[in-house]
């Protein structure tokens, strides 16, 4: 099939969840035999046309970046010229402004349109914004699709009822990880220091502020605790303000995003992942760290219970000591941490292998190429 994928972030460009998630999709059905086009933004000044890992990469100058959303005058034209160019254009997330000019080159006539939601509401954007956008363009968008993927039945469902999304458009296709990358392996030894993860962008929704302010707790009871924060985003320096406020900067290890290679790691060397997020949608790095027999100490999502449900704890979104308490309660007992990240591993080979989720993407398209 030919096959143009539309998104505003790539991997490595751009590191985070969302291009990784773009990039794998393109090589993997490119190693498969299908004809694969990637449509993207050009921050760095790359090459505007080169082939990237057996897939074809074309990008876009922008002239607006705003609330992590990359703004192109000149796009809506450049899809104009190639919508009935491939067999299916897959767009992702509806809260990107590519995905929006998808979605009106569709009501001119292309392709049939899927979206990824990668993710009903942005962790950048205040919740008035949220809600204000999904009531109107967010939803117009998504319902210009001819199919809409969603990861779970949780957010099909809220899709529906919240946000009146057509029911008959939307397909549930569970987010993967390679589980070959993302093993258990063997962890490095580190007797020194007790150590919790977080990976993501530095931005409110994250939470991050949350988990520093449970680290200064939970270092009275555990002085060799060390958070190792690995990302970057606007709300960096702001997050080490704090740290150093509340004396954590012997405690608290900051690294860069890094390559896909490394993260495996990274996961290997915690002894658990926290993701104290306000909005999230499946967190790539819940299931890397899953896959790789890591707990995870997450907010409470409804979402994602099915899947955390006997592979960590949950947490009221927001609340610290309750934050604090399952972070202690994992690292004072070890035989529960190793029990859980087995049975978060299992989950993952069971229900979120990346191959199953490569597959079902193209039979979605196929269904759709021959209707």
């Amino acid at each position: 099939m030919k096959i143009l994928r539309v998104a505003s972030d790539l991997y490595p460009s751009v590191v985070g969840g969302y291009g990784i998630h773009v990039h794998e999709m393109s090589r993997m059905q490119a190693a498969l035999g299908h004809d694969v086009t990637v449509l993207t933004a050009n921050p760095h000044h790359l090459p505007e046309e080169e082939q990237v890992d057996g897939y074809r990469v074309i990008r876009f100058n922008h002239s607006i970046r705003m609330v992590g959303n990359t703004i192109s005058p000149t796009l809506f034209f450049q899809m104009m010229e190639m919508r009935n160019d491939y067999d299916v254009i897959h767009a992702h997330s509806h809260l990107f402004f590519p995905t929006n000019v998808c979605a009106l080159v569709k009501k001119y006539g292309s392709s049939p349109l899927v979206i990824t939601n990668h993710g009903i509401l942005s962790a950048s954007a205040p919740h008035w914004l949220n809600v204000g956008y999904m009531n109107t363009l967010g939803r117009w968008t998504l319902n210009s699709a001819d199919r809409v993927i969603c990861y779970t039945p949780l957010e099909r469902d809220r899709l529906i009822s919240e946000f009146g999304v057509h029911p008959e458009g939307i397909a549930v296709i569970p987010n993967g990880v390679n589980t070959e990358v993302f093993s258990p392996g063997v962890a490095r030894a580190d007797d020194e220091f007790r150590r919790l993860l977080w990976v993501g962008r530095y931005v409110k929704g994250k939470g991050v502020e949350f988990l520093v302010h449970a680290a200064a707790e939970l270092v009275r009871a555990v002085p060799n605790l060390r958070v190792t924060l690995v990302g970057e985003g606007p709300e960096e320096e702001a997050i080490r303000q704090l740290a150093s406020e509340l004396r954590l900067d012997a405690h608290i290890e900051y690294l860069p995003f890094m390559s896909y290679d490394e993260m495996p790691a990274q996961y290997r060397r915690a002894e658990m992942l926290v993701l104290p997020s306000l909005q999230e949608g499946v967190p790539r790095t819940m299931l890397e760290a899953m896959a790789c027999g890591r707990p995870v100490v997450i907010s409470d999502f409804d979402h994602l219970r099915h899947l955390v449900d006997g592979a960590g704890i949950m947490f009221p979104k927001g609340d610290v000591g309750a934050l604090s308490t399952a972070i202690r309660r994992l690292l004072e007992s070890p035989d529960e941490a190793e029990a859980l990240g087995r049975h978060g591993r299992e989950t993952i080979m069971v229900q979120n292998s990346w191959q199953n989720t490569v597959m079902s993407t193209i039979d979605l398209y196929q269904e759709l190429a021959t209707a």
